[in-house]
């Protein structure tokens, strides 16, 4: 059996996991992962190599190269398209801004409500981020903030302690994970951000009297958070830790992680801002580029019908929102092979879907990682006949 250490594309934190497989057969063992999340979504891909390349058109199957022909008259058509969803690597990412670029279409993930509000809280106030690395290397106290909806305290733990060379023993802090709602999360972090500027607060909550003392003795501490489980107050909680961990650097040491990123998301927030200077949420028009956080939201402009094409990309994801299969409008996707047998239940008319390859399971390719400083390679496990999205895409153009 021969063993590789394999970068996985399924989380924002992207952990290495060690992959068995047999030489002869090429099958992958999951056997050896660490990771719940890793083994479930892995398991997807298991006998790839045994999928067809089917390609469909209003419910039948076609021959991908008509598929092709067709999803590229169909942009063509189209005056105002949206591409969403978005589950790309680097490659993948460019090669949609270049698309959109020749058809003056809108570009949103499926993320796009939590990045959006987080970036409008860093344009407008700032932030204090910091990196994996510093994490692993500096921080002696870590705050996870609110719910883990997408199991990630797992992740983070084996990431900045495992194989840790540095003498730094680090405590593991829950903040808020039993707080029914966002609103009973911003309201006590606003209580601690109160307390903290002055100590002589008589209206602050027992809870944050008892978190405050359990910080007494830090010298490097980490704010951990993902805003995609608050995508509608990502921005409202962001500013307030970035209170807290402002004050807290008048005396101490600190910084924020975020943890958001999945489905290449920081990857396409990151190649768009690369390639435009602007982040997603814009539209690619003849008057030039436009941003607007509000106006450009996919599941709005999809529910209103105010494009006259639908483009949903999801390499790394077989689900599709209902406010995407519900369209009146007519629907391009391009994504996970799995997908065809979700679309084939349904009764649906107007689309064409065209399987791409994944990367980091039958494709090379990059991903931004969670923190935006480091790009990660990813290298294929199996060979399947699937194209990658960048093919696919440069034959529609």
């Amino acid at each position: 059996m021969n063993k590789l250490v394999w970068s996985c594309p399924f989380c924002s934190l992207m952990c290495d996991e060690t992959i068995t497989k047999d030489p002869q057969t090429k099958s992958v063992c999951l056997e050896t992962l660490e990771c719940d999340k890793s083994k479930n979504r892995l398991s997807e891909f298991i006998n790839i190599t045994k999928k067809a390349l089917k390609s469909i058109c209003n419910g039948e199957i076609i021959n991908y190269d008509l598929a092709v022909l067709e999803a590229s008259r169909m942009l063509k058509k189209s005056k105002n398209p949206i591409f969403c969803g978005l589950g790309v690597d680097v490659g993948g990412a460019r090669s949609i801004v270049k698309l959109a670029s020749k058809t003056n279409a809108i570009v949103d993930h499926k993320y796009g409500e939590s990045m959006s509000k987080t970036t409008k809280s860093l344009q407008t106030k700032g932030v204090f981020f910091t990196s994996l690395s510093e994490v692993k290397s500096r921080a002696d106290v870590l705050v996870f903030v609110g719910k883990d909806h997408h199991a990630k305290k797992n992740c983070l733990y084996k990431k900045v302690t495992i194989n840790d060379d540095v003498d730094v023993k680090k405590r593991f802090i829950n903040y808020g994970n039993n707080f029914d709602s966002s609103d009973d999360l911003i309201h006590s972090l606003q209580n601690l951000s109160a307390f903290q500027k002055n100590k002589n607060f008589s209206a602050c909550s027992t809870y944050n009297r008892d978190f405050f003392e359990e910080l007494s003795d830090f010298t490097y501490i980490a704010l951990v958070w993902d805003p995609a489980n608050y995508p509608e107050d990502a921005d409202a909680i962001a500013d307030v830790l970035l209170e807290i961990i402002r004050d807290l650097n008048n005396n101490h040491r600190g910084g924020i992680l975020t943890l958001s990123g999945d489905d290449g998301a920081m990857t396409m927030q990151s190649v768009m801002s690369w390639m435009t200077g602007l982040p997603l949420r814009t539209a690619f028009t003849t008057r030039g580029l436009i941003h607007d956080s509000n106006k450009f939201a996919s599941k709005k402009i999809i529910q209103d019908n105010t494009a006259d094409l639908v483009v949903w990309v999801s390499c790394f994801d077989s689900n599709i929102p209902n406010y995407v299969i519900n369209t009146k409008q007519p629907l391009i996707i391009l994504g996970h092979y799995e997908i065809s047998r979700f679309l084939q239940s349904k009764n649906l008319n107007n689309y064409v879907f065209l399987p791409v390859a994944t990367p980091g399971i039958d494709v090379n390719g990059h991903l931004v990682r969670c923190d935006s400083v480091v790009t990660m390679p990813l290298k294929k496990l199996v060979d399947s006949p699937f194209p990658s999205l960048q093919n696919v895409v440069t034959r529609m153009l």
